[in-house]
């Protein structure tokens, strides 16, 4: 199991190297891992491009304070 900690490292990482375009290599990744019959890396890497789409989300989300 990953953790949520690395996933949003790893989706940070990704939006460091390739800006808006993150979520989307993170969405081909996780597609070469289900043709390579890897479920769980597959899992994980829809983990890190949602993470990545809510790091540049510029919505807020529901019940957050901002300071």
């Amino acid at each position: 199991m990953t953790l949520s900690a690395d996933v949003y490292r790893t989706a940070t990482l990704m939006i460091k190297e390739y800006g808006e375009f993150a979520p989307a290599g993170a969405f081909i990744k996780a597609d070469q891992l289900r043709d390579a019959g890897d479920q769980i890396g597959r899992d994980v890497w829809l983990r890190i491009a949602r993470a990545a789409e809510e790091l540049l989300s510029e919505e807020r989300p529901v019940n957050s304070v901002m300071h």
